[in-house]
């Protein structure tokens, strides 16, 4: 079996590539006519692309089975269904062989077909332990009919300690001395998300009250959330402002702030990644788990990819932890939809979207200004020329990145102030203090927009 075949053959068991249901309900495909399921229709109203893997399945069954079978697989039980003609004789010793990575478990009949039962609960393992050996020998045509008499190489074995060295979580302890609504309120912009986040805030409090006198609560509230929004439009700060009201007013039992993204929860290989996300959800129990590009856990396309355990154990996590864990998903917009789609079991758990807007031109201008007053290093020399100037530049460039923009463009104009006084002989107090024109055209032409 050469790598390429190996991908192809992957698909046909990966489930991330079957549009499914919430319930993961069977899909059967009848294989008599192979181009007719080129466009399958899925369950998002699309179509996804079948030709490919059904010709790997039928040209690896059919010198077995014969030209005419049908399958079915269901991720519920991890089994697949394989009919085909009775007067085909084959035994199960050489289905196994057909199909190396997945076990074929019985081989009985019915009144009209043979029936294969096929255990595929370790097709995961297998696979990415195959696509190992190829990895030493990409253009290798191996026989992987019977793994088991294969030895993994030393590479592929590792200590429970090297699978989390590099596990390197951002814990923060959340400042709780703060006027956390207000800076909520002042934060520039915003204006939905900031309702949105009230509101969750509102029926945490009323809900924990209720507790607090004996009263019924509503079953089945859930706190976590789902952020979506362009790069720079606040999710991060607005998550920390989050979970510090929420310690201030005892919702959570802890004022910890736990920021991760894949490279946290996915390990590199087979057997790590459920323990590396059991570990990071363990960090941020009693707190807030703040995952950033969160669409990048599930990869539909690579069976290979061990994002759907890592994702498989955040829903075990929520259900587990619904009194001392709040898990926020956070990344733009349209991939953040995508991710959902593939993962109903989160999409039904999470129902709380929250959307940040991009920030128009005046409200860029505002947090560049917000920026200088907060840190109180430098003022504006010319106001008025600083709006004009800034102003006209996002109308005409409309630069990405949002508030990111905005605080690059504030360091480049230290950066340029400091280029023009540092070598003064003798500066003055003025000259260390305050932002010319000529900084501000410095630091525009010298901030990229995007």
């Amino acid at each position: 079996m050469t790598f390429e075949e190996l991908k192809e053959y992957g698909q046909l068991f990966y489930r991330a590539n079957y549009k499914l249901d919430s319930d993961l309900e069977t899909k059967t495909f009848k294989i008599k006519n192979i181009k007719s399921y080129q466009h399958e229709q899925n369950d998002e109203g699309g179509y996804t692309d079948w030709t490919d893997n059904l010709v790997t399945l039928y040209n690896l069954l059919s010198p077995v089975i014969g030209k005419t079978f049908g399958f079915d697989i269901n991720f519920k039980t991890r089994q697949m269904s394989l009919f085909f003609p009775l007067k085909i004789k084959t035994t199960q010793a050489d289905l196994n062989k057909t199909l190396p990575l997945v076990d074929v478990i019985a081989l009985n009949q019915d009144e009209s077909s043979n029936i294969a039962t096929i255990d595929i609960s370790k097709f995961n393992d297998r696979y990415a332990y195959a696509s190992s050996l190829y990895d030493a020998n990409p253009i290798a045509d191996l026989d992987l009919s019977d793994l088991d008499k294969i030895k993994p190489s030393d590479s592929s074995s590792s200590s429970d300690d090297k699978a989390y060295e590099d596990l390197n979580l951002n814990i923060e302890k959340l400042d709780t001395s703060v006027d956390a609504l207000k800076e909520l309120d002042e934060l520039t912009g915003l204006d939905e998300a900031k309702k949105q986040i009230k509101d969750m805030i509102a029926i945490a409090k009323i809900n924990q009250l209720r507790e607090e006198r004996g009263l019924k609560t509503p079953a089945g509230i859930s706190k976590h959330m789902v952020f979506v929004g362009d790069p720079g439009t606040g999710k991060t700060t607005v998550a920390k402002l989050f979970g510090t009201i929420l310690a201030q007013n005892k919702i959570i039992s802890e004022n910890k702030f736990v920021s991760t993204d894949r490279s946290d929860l996915v390990g590199h290989y087979t057997g790590t990644t459920a323990d590396r996300t059991k570990k990071v959800i363990e960090s941020a129990l009693g707190g807030i788990l703040f995952i950033d590009e969160a669409y990048q856990l599930s990869h539909a396309d690579s069976p290979t990819d061990f994002g759907h355990e890592a994702i498989d154990q955040l829903i075990i996590g929520m259900e587990n932890h619904r009194k001392d864990l709040i898990i926020i998903l956070a990344g733009y917009t349209d991939r953040m939809e995508e991710f959902l789609n593939d993962n109903p079991g989160l999409r039904s758990r999470i129902p709380n979207r929250v959307f940040f807007a991009d920030y128009t031109t005046a409200e860029l201008v505002k947090i560049i200004k917000t920026m200088m007053e907060h840190e109180g290093i430098v003022k504006l020399e010319d106001v008025k020329y600083f709006d004009k100037t800034v102003t006209e530049f996002i109308e005409t460039n409309h630069p990405s990145g949002n508030a990111r923009w905005a605080r690059n463009v504030y360091q480049a104009m230290l950066q340029a102030q400091a280029r023009r006084v540092a070598f003064m002989e003798k500066p003055s107090n003025d000259d260390l203090t305050y932002i010319n024109n000529e900084d501000i055209d410095a630091a525009i032409a010298n901030t990229p927009a995007n």
